[in-house]
C-alpha cells in the first residue's frame, strides 16, 4: 500500500485522534479524528441494537485475508437487511485508512481494524458506516500464544439461527459478555465459552475452539458457529501439513478431556487453552499441535516471522 504525504501522525492522543471514516445517514461522511465520531442516539443500531461489525487486523501494515473479511461482511449485511454497496466502497475505504494512518500503524507494530454499519436513522436515506482502527496489545498475545488461557464451559446458550443467522457478526453481545462475565468470576483472566441447545460447546467472545484428539482436530459443526477467518486459515495450513481436521458436536466432558484446546481469532491468531472449568489441559502447556499450527501461521501472516516457539 502506497504511503500520503497527508498521512496522519501519531501523538500524545494515539488513538483517539486517528482518522477514522465516518458516515451518517443524511448528515456526515468523511475523514475525521476518532474523537470526533458520533452516532446519534436516534440510530437504529443504538435504539435496537442493529449492527454489522467486522474486525480485521494488519500483519507487517498489511490487512490480512481482506477479502475473507469482506465476503463475511457482505453476508452480514444481508442478513440483516443493511442496504451498503460494501464490496468495492469499504474494500477502498480499507486502503485508505490503512494509509492515512501509516504512521501510527508503523509506530505500533500492527493494529486491528473495525468496521461497522448500521441501518441509520429512521427514514434515513443512507445507512451509518464506520471504519476505524484499535490497538492490540501485543504482550497479552504473546502471553496467551506461549503461556495460553483459561476457558470456563458457561450455561450460557449460544442464540439459535430463529434469533438471527450465525452467519451473522453483529454488535448484539449481551450473550458473550455475559459468558465471560460468569467465567471471571472464576478465573480473571478466563473466557467464557457458549453452549448451544443440545449442551455442546459452540465459541467464545474472541475465539473459535478446537480440540485435538490423538493429533487430530475437531472443531464445532459450521451450523453452530461464526465463521472465523482465522479458523479458515487454519484449517488450510492444517490440511497443507496432513493434519486431520474434522467437525462434529463436542460435549464439555469431550472438551475437558482432550489432549489440546485450540484457541483462534483475530488479534491472538492461534492460542491455546491452559485449563478448562479449572482442569488442567496438556499439564497446562502448549501442545505439539498447537506450535505446528502456530509456526505455520505465523509463515502464512509475516514475511519475515520471528517467534520464540521454545
Amino acid at each position: 500500500m502506497n504511503s500520503s504525504p497527508t498521512d496522519s501522525k501519531p501523538d500524545r492522543h494515539g488513538f483517539a485522534s486517528h482518522l477514522c471514516y465516518f458516515q451518517s445517514g443524511d448528515h456526515t461522511a468523511g475523514w475525521m479524528p476518532r474523537d470526533q465520531v458520533r452516532l446519534s442516539i436516534d440510530d437504529v443500531g443504538f435504539r435496537q441494537g442493529v449492527t454489522a461489525v467486522e474486525r480485521l487486523r494488519t500483519y507487517d501494515g498489511d490487512v490480512f485475508c481482506i477479502d475473507l473479511h469482506l465476503s463475511r461482511w457482505n453476508q452480514t449485511l444481508a442478513d440483516l437487511q443493511i442496504n451498503l454497496d460494501a464490496s468495492n466502497l469499504v474494500a477502498d475505504l480499507l486502503d485508505t485508512l490503512v494509509v492515512k494512518n501509516r504512521l501510527l500503524i508503523q509506530s505500533q507494530g500492527d493494529v486491528g481494524i473495525t468496521l461497522f454499519a448500521t441501518p441509520g436513522e429512521k427514514n434515513a436515506a443512507n445507512p451509518t458506516l464506520c471504519l476505524h482502527l484499535n490497538p492490540i496489545d501485543h504482550a497479552m498475545v504473546d502471553r496467551k500464544q506461549h503461556q495460553g488461557q483459561a476457558v470456563v464451559v458457561t450455561d450460557i446458550q449460544q442464540p439459535p439461527n430463529q434469533c438471527w443467522p450465525r452467519t451473522a457478526k453483529v454488535r448484539s453481545r449481551i450473550h458473550y459478555y455475559l459468558a465471560d462475565h460468569l467465567a471471571r468470576q472464576q478465573d480473571s483472566s478466563a473466557i467464557g465459552l457458549l453452549i448451544d441447545g443440545d449442551g455442546s460447546v459452540t465459541e467464545t467472545s474472541v475465539a473459535n475452539i478446537a480440540i485435538v484428539e490423538s493429533g487430530c482436530i475437531v472443531s464445532p459443526e459450521p451450523t453452530q458457529i461464526l465463521a472465523g477467518i482465522t479458523q479458515s486459515v487454519a484449517m488450510e495450513i492444517a490440511a497443507e501439513a496432513s493434519i486431520g481436521w474434522t467437525q462434529a458436536r463436542i460435549t464439555p466432558d469431550r472438551l475437558r478431556a482432550a489432549d489440546e484446546v485450540l484457541l483462534m481469532g483475530t488479534d491472538t491468531g492461534i492460542w491455546f487453552a491452559n485449563q478448562v472449568d479449572g482442569n488442567t489441559i496438556n499439564r497446562g502447556k502448549r501442545g505439539p499441535v498447537c506450535e505446528d499450527l502456530q509456526r505455520l501461521f505465523l509463515k502464512a501472516t509475516r514475511a519475515n516471522p520471528s517467534i520464540d516457539l521454545e
